[in-house]
């Protein structure tokens, strides 16, 4: 039984044996005491030392989940007063151990404790070494979990090696001036290159942040953001509330990290910092910075030593923007280059007795540029109609009856013109209720038709109708981007400017197909000139009703007139066209028998093709080009037709060739 006795009293350290002062004591052995009821009375001591020992060290592994200061009482107390006392890291923790010795009660935090607290702040570095037991000291307390037996550790959490450290720190330069957007998440702002020496690996238990205001003038960091996150090599090992970083801790905070953030000896790992943005940011304070520091990086190696160092890197800046303006957002509007043949101007056919419905004015599209998808809610596009002659009518809702939005081949919305608007040849259309969701980096088409009364009402031929988007209507859209943001004018761009169509009950559609530009005759003499000869050759279609083309050419005179047939011009480089030779002629690459001496005959829903030839001869030399402006038409077959073709004119013309005068 002594030996028992002497192996108990062997286990207990003298700090146990101090809290056991006040526990209740193994009762004297009587020695009428069976063995067995001694050996019970031992085990339960033993237990008792145990928890007690537990107790001891286990002050850092305890989860505080509460500031601590003068006045607090409970569980958490008590166990951060155990803790500085088995610490004893000064007179006063000394003091707080005899004054529980003499059995006063734990679990009140009274000036005793806040000096042994402040005692142990000032030797461990942290700072300020005031007493008050909050984020700091909590993250410090939580990073010093005593590790296990090295030889047990390699086999637990995979480090290898030996005594280890960080070779080299350096900022990653991808990160500095990042924009946060409002309710952007994870926006990575700052980061740590860490190169680890080779002789262990290392797993990194802890980082200090200190954020600070740059231009910022509101020292609430959680207005300006919701969340501050770390990240290893992409993975993310600890996540906090901006609200942990207040004035109060003068925005600086110890982040402990997930368990596992390992980087093996020798490898070089990156350490993020991203902060996501808060969901509103008040318009004062957008545009304004905040800065951040990796004051203390905390990593232990394959030995279980545990290293905190300052990293001795520089401050990174960060901006808390608008969403738009973070996620680089641009709504783009844009003529659809794909649907010229709606776009540029032509010749319409409508009715001359019923409305003609789904006509195709205009074809665009909006690009999503950035990181952010779009939701559009509202376009607008603008009408303007000009009358070819006389007062027929005030306004376009005279003449359009309804417009129509159609994106991807359906119908998403359809418009009556309003009869109120003043009278004038413009008005604006608005397609509403749209809730288009367009994705980050799509482009979408659009094409907005139009329902046209008839020549029986307001429309005459040759009145011309336009449907555009200019800078005005652009800024018109209503768009939110993903965070319900209003799109501001700076965010939407671009234009969408339809050519003007003329609308006719009957008449001619006129396309280009070729045009050519070669020497005839190539001087080789004195006194001789080259021969250039110029082609440009073109397809007339008429439409509900038989037409005539005027047969007769005619060099630019500046003036459309009847009879002057299909008018060129000749774009030189000399100085003028005097002395020079032109002849010209249009032929067509079949016959009809309507045909007469001065116009060609065009049946009704048929296609014949023209050339136009013009040969020049300089009187000097001269770089020469040939191109077509108008094409007289109409059903009269003499030369008295008044109808002058001129859309789209711009293909209708050859290359330049230089002629040589000898």
């Amino acid at each position: 039984m002594s030996i028992t006795r002497k192996a108990v009293a062997v286990g207990v350290s003298a700090a146990t044996m101090l809290w056991l002062s006040g526990a209740t004591m193994l009762a004297p052995v009587a020695v009428a005491q069976t063995s067995a009821e001694v050996q019970a009375q031992i085990d339960a001591l033993l237990a008792q030392i145990a928890a007690l020992q537990a107790q001891l060290s286990g002050g850092a592994s305890v989860t505080y989940t509460r500031d601590l200061t003068l006045g607090s009482t409970g569980t958490d107390v008590s166990n951060l007063q155990t803790y500085l006392v088995a610490q004893n890291k000064g007179p006063k923790a000394a003091a707080l151990a005899s004054v529980f010795a003499a059995g006063t009660a734990k679990g009140y935090f009274g000036p005793l404790t806040q000096a042994a607290l402040a005692e142990f702040q000032a030797s461990v570095g942290i700072s300020p070494p005031a007493g008050y037991f909050g984020p700091i000291t909590r993250a410090y307390l939580a990073a010093q979990v005593t590790p296990p037996p090295a030889e047990e550790e390699e086999e637990e959490d995979g480090l290898e090696g030996g005594a280890g450290a960080v070779d080299q720190y350096d900022l990653v330069s991808g990160l500095q001036n990042e924009e946060v957007g409002e309710g952007e998440e994870d926006v990575d702002v700052a980061g740590l290159e860490m190169e680890v020496s080779d002789s262990s690996d290392l797993e990194f238990t802890a980082v200090t942040l200190d954020f600070d205001q740059g231009t910022a003038n509101n020292d609430d960091f959680d207005e300006y953001a919701d969340e501050v996150s770390v990240w290893l090599d992409g993975e993310e090992v600890a996540r906090v509330d901006a609200t942990k970083f207040d004035e109060d801790t003068d925005w600086r905070r110890t982040v402990t990290l997930a368990s596992g953030a390992i980087v093996r000896g020798g490898e070089t790992a990156e350490l993020i910092v991203a902060v996501s943005g808060a969901s509103s940011i008040d318009g004062n304070d957008v545009g304004e910075t905040w800065t951040v520091d990796f004051d203390q990086v905390r990593f232990r190696d394959a030995t279980g030593a545990s290293t905190s160092e300052d990293p001795g890197t520089a401050v990174r800046t960060m901006s808390f923007e608008t969403f738009a303006t973070s996620a680089d957002l641009e709504l783009k509007v844009a003529l659809n280059e794909d649907d010229d043949d709606i776009n540029d101007a032509h010749v319409i056919d409508i009715d001359d007795a019923d409305d003609t419905d789904n006509v195709e004015f205009l074809s665009f599209t909006i690009e999503i540029e950035g990181d952010s998808d779009v939701t559009v809610d509202e376009i607008p596009v603008e009408i303007n109609t000009v009358e070819a002659a006389g007062a027929n009518f005030d306004d376009p809702d005279d003449v359009v009856v309804a417009a129509s939005l159609w994106m991807d081949g359906d119908e998403i919305a359809t418009e009556n013109l309003s009869a109120a608007d003043a009278n004038d040849d413009t008005e604006i259309v608005t397609f509403e209720d749209l809730d288009l969701e367009l994705d980050a980096g799509s482009t979408t088409e659009f094409i907005v038709k139009l329902d046209l009364v008839s020549t029986a009402d307001a429309l005459d031929n040759a009145d011309t109708i336009e449907v555009e988007m200019d800078a005005g209507e652009v800024d018109l859209i209503d768009a939110e981007d993903d965070s319900g943001e209003e799109l501001l004018a700076a965010d939407l761009t671009g234009t969408a400017d339809g050519d003007a169509h003329a609308v006719y009950d009957s008449g001619v559609q006129i396309e280009f197909v070729s045009a050519s530009a070669s020497r005839s005759f190539t001087a080789d003499e004195a006194g001789e000139s080259d021969t250039g000869e110029y082609k440009v050759t073109f397809k007339v279609t008429s439409f509900d009703a038989d037409m005539r083309i005027d047969r007769s050419t005619e060099d630019d005179n500046g003036v459309n007139a009847a009879g002057q047939g299909v008018v060129f011009d000749l774009t030189v480089t000399a100085a003028d066209e005097v002395g020079w030779t032109v002849n010209s002629t249009l032929s067509s690459s079949s016959t009809d028998t309507e045909d007469t001496a001065n116009t060609y005959e065009v049946d009704e829903d048929t296609t014949r093709t023209f050339t136009l030839t013009v040969n020049v001869t300089p009187d000097e030399d001269s770089f020469v080009e040939m191109a077509i402006e108008s094409i007289n038409w109409g059903a009269a077959v003499d030369n008295t037709n008044a109808n002058y073709y001129t859309f789209n004119m711009d293909e209708f013309k050859t290359d330049s060739i230089f002629l040589n005068d000898m």
